[in-house]
């Protein structure tokens, strides 16, 4: 088994990964940076979603400087607090708005060019998208050290004795096994989009972060909240993000029946969900516009969506208040002319609120092992544009420097096969299974019935279906799965992952029994802060999952905010 040894080792391929990396090295530690695949090619495996942009424009959330007229941090603040309906750790927005201006500045002096100073807006390049030059940028400052970039490492278990984290375990895209002993671990490794059919995230997100600190002994909360939006289903994958469109949504389903009227309660028009729309593209039960995405899901639902679960929706005679040229020409770029032909668009999962509950620091409850980027988890049951992407500067950026302190009081210890039998005999019964389909083949059937039962709306039937489908293919997997390649051992190691994230996230969304921001429960579609003013932590006892209430936020108190969210759109 290859053997390596490091003081810091970062496990991710993305922006919070990368500025992780280069806090630690200047934080005087011998730094790994372990990538899934190839590091910093767009799109690809072991990119991470920073290197995936799929619309238009991105956005890090900007503050400016207290008492000015844009952006106040008093401001920002609460509009964060609120954007997670009591929900949110405030110690940690409190962070980000003190902090992201220097993260900005950080990305500046490295050579990041912004559109605007004032939004930090990135608009979308065809080639590579303007999100991937942050992960470039900062691949290069990584290349000019004496960082040790490993890549085709699929990091699958964490190694913990006496609640300290001493390194991972993973095998290489030969189905390999090796070892990385380490001072300090920063998991960097993105969500869990592929458990859904219809993401934004690229190939390896697959929930590795959150499901090996499961394993470990780490917590998890907020899982319920997951950030879901609007894109093409066809010929491409592009991000419909229209800000400020507030006339009346034109949607026809495959009969060219126009069908948003048939899911608004009484009193409620097209009208009034469009408008609300305009306010933000995230969906969200805060207010009538659930409907709408409701409306959209519900058609493919019928049978009355495309062959790509999509509905047309026309878009010739719309115009978006935020830089509509950008918008039409990206689409343009992507094969999709909105102007002259209806696009096909559905809802699709986009980031996970939720997370391995952490500090402001990026520490978790194991001694040496931090999370950043979107595997942390501080955000609440919405959130603002923009603050996932400076988060992941943020707070990568203290975690390396946390992380490269810590790294030299780690025990001297020098891990042994033996101290990773386990996962080695794991290896063996996953390279020994005698099925008939590969793990390939096993996810799509998965990714159905997730994006089926836990997007958009949720309810007590919708979470047994799912639930019962994660116990049946969970209990014949070795039976029903064979390695037919070598790359298949680590995509079947992914799988697990998929498995342990989706129970989480669907016992998680069983035990709030009410609607909050990205979570809406059909049965329970009212928000109740009498019950549920509390987050949700799930961890792992005797091998099973547990969870329980414990409110965040709860010394400060929260009170829903007079006219929610004051900077729009929002999200």
């Amino acid at each position: 088994m290859k053997n390596y040894e490091t003081d810091v080792l970062v496990v991710g391929g993305g922006g919070a990964a990368t500025a992780a990396t280069i806090s630690a090295h200047e934080g005087g530690a011998r730094t790994m940076l372990a990538v899934k695949g190839q590091f910093g090619v767009p799109g690809k495996r072991g990119a991470g979603a920073t290197s995936n942009p799929l619309g238009d424009f991105w956005t890090i959330r900007t503050v400016g400087p207290k008492g000015s007229f844009f952006n106040p941090p008093e401001l920002v603040y609460a509009d964060m607090i609120q954007a997670g309906l009591g929900m949110a750790d405030p110690a940690i927005c409190r962070v980000f708005v003190d902090e992201v201006s220097h993260a900005l500045e950080r990305l500046s002096e490295m050579g990041m060019k912004f559109k605007s100073k004032m939004l930090a807006t990135m608009p979308a390049d065809a080639k590579a998208g303007g999100t991937h030059g942050i992960v470039a940028i900062q691949k290069a400052i990584i290349s000019a050290t004496n960082t040790q970039v490993v890549e085709h490492a699929n990091l699958t278990d964490l190694i913990v004795q006496n609640n300290r984290c001493l390194g991972a375990f993973g095998v290489d895209d030969e189905g390999e096994p090796f070892l990385i002993q380490a001072g300090a671990v920063i998991l960097a490794t993105g969500g869990v989009g592929q458990l859904f059919k219809h993401s934004f995230n690229p190939s390896g997100n697959t929930g590795d972060g959150y499901a090996m600190a499961l394993r470990a002994g780490a917590t998890l909360f907020n899982m319920e909240f997951m950030q879901q939006g609007l894109a093409t289903t066809f010929p491409n994958q592009a991000m419909v993000m229209l800000y400020e469109m507030d006339e009346p949504y034109h949607l026809t389903n495959t009969d060219g029946k126009a069908f948003l009227a048939d899911y608004l309660p009484a009193g409620v028009t097209c009208e009034d969900v469009s408008k609300l729309k305009a306010n933000h593209w995230p969906v969200s039960c805060r207010d009538d516009a659930i409907h709408l995405d409701r409306a959209m899901k519900g058609e493919v639902l019928a049978g009355r969506g495309t062959e790509t679960d999509g509905i047309y929706i026309d878009l010739s005679k719309g115009e978006r208040g935020f830089e509509p040229e950008l918008f039409a020409k990206f689409m343009l770029a992507k094969g999709i002319d909105i102007r002259n032909e209806l696009v096909q668009v559905q809802n699709h999962h986009h980031t996970s609120n939720g997370g391995i509950r952490i500090d402001t620091n990026g520490n978790t409850s194991i001694e040496g092992l931090f999370a950043v980027g979107e595997v942390g988890g501080w955000q609440g049951a919405d959130r603002l544009g923009g603050t996932m992407l400076g988060g992941s500067q943020v707070f990568g950026w203290r975690a390396g420097t946390q992380a490269a302190s810590i790294a030299s009081t780690r025990p001297n210890i020098s891990l042994k096969e033996e101290d990773v039998q386990d996962n080695q005999q794991l290896l063996a019964q996953i390279k020994s299974s005698n099925g008939n389909k590969t793990p390939d083949d096993l996810r799509p059937a998965l990714q159905q019935v997730m994006w089926e039962n836990l997007l958009v709306e949720k309810s007590e039937q919708s979470l047994n279906q799912a639930r019962e489908f994660i116990l049946s293919q969970r209990s014949n997997l070795f039976k029903s799965m064979y390695i037919a390649k070598p790359t298949d051992t680590a995509i079947a190691f992914e799988h697990i992952n998929l498995l342990d994230v989706a129970e989480a996230i669907v016992e998680a969304a069983s035990m709030r029994k009410e609607s909050r921001g990205s979570h809406y429960r059909s049965d329970f579609p009212q928000i109740d802060n009498d019950n549920w003013l509390t987050n949700i932590f799930i961890y792992r006892k005797d091998n099973k999952l547990q969870l329980k209430k414990e409110w965040v936020a709860e010394s400060g108190g929260w009170e829903d905010q007079p006219g929610d969210i004051r900077i729009k759109p929002w999200g």
